[in-house]
């Protein structure tokens, strides 16, 4: 009679389980605030480090969770070492508000 092999899993202990702290090698992680909303899913955020504007597109999980990121929002971007007129936005920061946005509500 044939044994039957045991099927034995392999633990991956070295996997994070938060996404977010992962980083990819040449990329350089900054925190941003989107200026402007453009068609097509584009966006103009204001660098807090650098006081630049860029060109940023979410990235595919804000797409598939469809998070809504909005005019004054904060949030994370992701820019390559290779072309930093451009980014990803990779995470929208809760509960922050800009100075800006409550003074145009009053």
């Amino acid at each position: 009679m044939a044994k039957k092999k045991q099927q034995t899993k392999k633990n991956n202990s070295n996997k994070t389980t938060n996404n977010f702290e992962k980083s990819k090698p040449n990329t350089i992680m900054l925190e941003a605030q989107v200026v402007e909303v453009l068609p097509n899913a584009k966006f103009k955020v204001l660098l807090k480090e650098f006081n630049t504007v860029i060109d940023a597109t979410p990235s595919g999980k804000i797409r598939l969770n469809h998070i809504r990121i909005l005019k004054g929002d904060f949030v994370s971007v992701e820019l390559s070492t290779y072309d930093l007129t451009k980014g990803r936005i990779t995470f929208r920061y809760k509960g922050k508000k800009s100075s800006n946005s409550n003074q145009e509500n009053n």
